[in-house]
């Protein structure tokens, strides 16, 4: 069995006014296929950075990372989202919903960007998968802070990902709307086998996953 996501002394600087501050610093991990990994640590230690050199939407400033067997580095920008296309789903604390889409469209969004043709039954089995089912044609304006990450969550696991990166997911959230949130998630996550690369500060979603991983200050990984 191959990973699905590995990281190789994977490190982040960036310069700024004082000199060059340090995000990440050699982290190394491997997540295989099923995984479920919680990624916690205080405020400003690398926690999303991290997340997004795994996922391929930044890159690092040495070390490499592979996605789905794929190294990131020799890839450009098309191929890198032509690989997450249909095999990568994302969860946001803001839910990054399309303001003029509905609810049933801005699943669909995933679906087409995939390749897939005749979007719409798919879309409506997912939203009614998180009792949305009588709020498909209303827009991310006419939905609460909970029904539009449901919404998120129906458009992250439409394509029936093989991973899928979160970034506290349930950070915006009322405690009601948060635990719900959760349970819909990790739910979902078990019927469709995908693995998880999860950045909380809630210990209580950090514990749910298989294994946890904390960076401390200055993006070191602590044993």
């Amino acid at each position: 069995m191959k990973p699905i996501v590995t990281a190789d002394d994977v490190s982040r600087q960036v310069k700024t006014p004082d000199g060059e501050l340090s995000i990440l610093d050699g982290i190394t991990l491997t997540v295989m296929p099923g995984d479920a990994v919680a990624i916690t640590g205080p405020s400003g230690s690398g926690k999303s950075t991290l997340l997004a050199l795994l996922a391929g939407l930044e890159d690092p400033t040495s070390g490499l990372v592979h996605l789905l067997g794929k190294e990131l580095g020799i890839l450009n920008q098309d191929e890198k989202a032509a690989l997450r296309a249909g095999n990568v789903g994302f969860v946001f604390q803001t839910f990054h919903l399309l303001a003029g889409l509905s609810a049933i469209e801005n699943v669909e969004i995933a679906l087409e960007l995939a390749g897939y043709d005749n979007t719409r039954p798919a879309a409506a089995d997912l939203l009614d998968r998180v009792g949305l089912t009588d709020r498909v044609n209303h827009y991310p304006s006419q939905l609460s802070g909970g029904e539009q990450q449901r919404v998120a969550l129906a458009r992250a696991f439409v394509v029936n990902p093989k991973v899928l990166f979160a970034d506290e997911p349930t950070g915006n959230l009322d405690a009601a709307s948060s635990g719900l949130i959760a349970d819909l998630f990790f739910d979902l996550r078990q019927q469709f086998g995908s693995a998880l690369l999860l950045v909380t500060h809630d210990a209580s979603l950090a514990d749910r996953c298989d294994r946890i991983l904390t960076l401390g200050v200055g993006g070191r990984l602590q044993s």
